[in-house]
């Protein structure tokens, strides 16, 4: 069974680190504003003051880690992209409204990626993640769509200078390398949400949900795994945990968890609530945002 409610309340996001130690954020709604909120999973507390005024929408807010270990949150809100260190409440805000957020790492220093539409004419803006500072900025074609509907996939810092584009109304996703300033790859997709994932071994790796199966490929389109479940699969996370490489799924009334070596689950996690949100952190522990509150559970421990 789930070990915890780390917090009460409706939430409706969560992110964690692809590395270093088991750090995650969330978002969940307030009274008339969404509210951010770090986390620490070594003590399972909340790291930092919470964050007001945060965005609802998946597409406006990114965490993860910068290379030099720091966390990181990026988010927009009133024309202006906020940058906020969790671990020591350093921030700063550069102009902008972008349609889509994510993180990176650029020059071996970590970035802000920032895409704003419309397609036929989009650009892509990268900043510095520690002081701001202009890093990159180049146009990118977004098919016949423009940016809304869309996110940004990445798992800083493992992912390096990589970043998906996906959209729930495309069948492709764009691998774009914003330090050689293009796509470089376009994969297959199922239409649902999909994450980049870290690899124990090498680059990072495509998890998406396929009706009752999930997919794990390469960046080189290659079908690395295919995990099944018994049912169509909502919100997934990956993650590696001890040098190996675990994926998980919402089902039903359950969490899933696999060890990608195995296409059959290796854990089953009861849930009592809807997932709205799932994330998988670095030391194992599952996190399921749901509108009845926060919950972590240990795939290690489940049964």
């Amino acid at each position: 069974m789930l070990e915890s409610v780390l917090a009460q309340g409706a939430f409706d996001g969560v992110a964690a680190t692809a590395a270093g130690p088991p750090l995650a954020f969330t978002t969940r709604a307030g009274q008339g504003a969404n509210i951010g909120q770090a986390w620490d999973l070594r003590t399972r507390s909340a790291l930092g003051p919470p964050i007001p005024d945060f965005p609802d929408h998946r597409a406006e807010w990114a965490f993860g880690l910068l290379p030099d270990g720091s966390p990181v949150a990026a988010w927009t809100h009133r024309d202006r992209v906020h940058v906020h260190d969790p671990s020591t409440g350093a921030e700063f805000t550069v102009d902008g409204q972008p349609d889509l957020i994510g993180l990176a790492v650029h020059d071996g220093r970590g970035a802000v990626v920032a895409v704003f539409g419309p397609a036929n004419d989009a650009k892509v803006v990268v900043w510095d993640a520690r002081n701001g500072d202009l890093r990159a900025e180049f146009g990118i074609w977004l098919g016949h769509w423009t940016a809304i509907d869309r996110w940004i996939l990445h798992a800083a810092p493992a992912s390096g200078p990589l970043v998906g584009l996906a959209c729930d109304t495309e069948r492709t996703i764009g691998i774009l390398d914003i330090e050689r300033e293009e796509e470089t790859a376009s994969l297959p997709s199922s239409g649902s949400h999909a994450m980049l994932a870290p690899s124990p071994d090498g680059p990072p790796l495509l998890v998406q949900p396929d009706g009752a199966e999930l997919l794990v490929r390469t960046l080189d389109g290659d079908l690395a795994a295919t995990l099944t479940a018994p049912a169509d699969i909502g919100a997934v996370a990956a993650s590696v945990v001890d040098g190996r490489f675990l994926a998980a799924a919402a089902v039903h009334d359950s969490l899933l968890v696999w060890d990608a070596a195995s296409a059959t689950p290796s854990r089953r996690v009861p849930i009592p609530a809807a997932v709205n949100d799932l994330a998988l952190t670095t030391d194992g522990t599952l996190l399921a945002a749901t509108d009845t509150g926060l919950h972590a559970a240990s795939p290690q421990a489940a049964a």
